[in-house]
């Protein structure tokens, strides 16, 4: 399909994506693209001739930044089911598709017409949320609501049956997707992006033989909280928070109907991706 709306996002803290948006505009304006900006944008490049913040008809939204940005972007594209294109401003990029010097006319060519794939992957939702806004594409961490060092006991099951009762830090509820990101760092494994599953990794535990679950993301997994103490929350992708209280001390989480979709013009071999992004974000 033919792309004839454009969105662009961009990461107002990464100041060199100016010069970028500056280009694709240019590229996408000789080709007589419709485009919309995010408003960050607009004020960055005094743009009034453009929609903002309107993505709704966009095909396709150009993310520029990192990691980060794009699950920011991912706000403007999963409601309306829309692709994304990342353009890596940052550092680390698993995500992203694209590199600065990679963006001229034939890739925008191939873009507009729609000469790429797509690489769904699955999202997160909390069960009582609005799932078009309370979506988790990594992880959702359960943790302390206070910067207080307390033990948090928790409980997690996976359809009703009982995985493992913790003290600690708390609990990451990863996709395949988010295995690579917080779980990792809690010693969690590298799950491949195109297995359809949950990983549960205990924060910290306060014991010899917790250890991360691996299910499919057809189970509900239902946390709970086993003390009060200070309160605790469900963080999603470390942005949108749910709290956990004496009265609601557990949330269910499952798959959510919506997928996030990327557009990937390159084949990649994952398993180099991740030793090179790990290797370059550790030196």
């Amino acid at each position: 399909m033919a792309v004839r709306c454009v969105g662009i996002y961009w990461n107002s803290s990464k100041p060199s994506g100016l010069e970028v948006a500056q280009k694709l505009i240019r590229l996408l304006k000789a080709r007589g693209v419709e485009i919309c900006v995010s408003a960050s944008l607009s004020v960055g490049l005094g743009l009034s001739a453009f929609k903002v913040d309107a993505f709704e008809d966009c095909q396709l939204l150009i993310v520029l930044g990192g990691d980060g940005t794009i699950l920011s972007g991912l706000d403007h594209a999963i409601p309306y089911d829309t692709p994304i294109l990342g353009v890596n401003l940052g550092r680390l990029g698993f995500l992203t598709e694209l590199e600065i010097d990679e963006l001229d006319g034939g890739m925008i060519d191939r873009l507009l017409a729609g000469d790429y794939s797509i690489d769904a992957r699955t999202t997160m939702t909390v069960e009582g949320q609005d799932y078009l806004r309370f979506f988790a594409l990594n992880d959702i961490v359960i943790a302390r609501a206070t910067p207080s060092v307390r033990i948090l006991s928790i409980e997690y099951e996976a359809n009703g049956t009982l995985v493992d009762c913790v003290s600690g830090d708390g609990l990451i509820v990863a996709t395949a997707t988010g295995s690579t990101a917080y779980s990792l760092s809690a010693g969690g494994p590298v799950v491949l992006p195109g297995l359809d599953c949950f990983v549960l990794t205990p924060v910290c535990p306060h014991t010899l033989n917790a250890r991360p679950v691996v299910v499919s993301a057809d189970e509900r997994i239902t946390v709970r909280v086993l003390d009060d103490r200070g309160g605790a929350q469900a963080v999603l992708d470390g942005r949108r928070v749910v709290p956990l209280t004496a009265q609601k001390p557990g949330i269910v989480i499952r798959r959510s109907p919506r997928q996030a979709r990327f557009v990937r013009l390159h084949e990649k071999n994952y398993v180099g991706l991740l030793r090179r992004k790990l290797s370059e974000w550790t030196h």
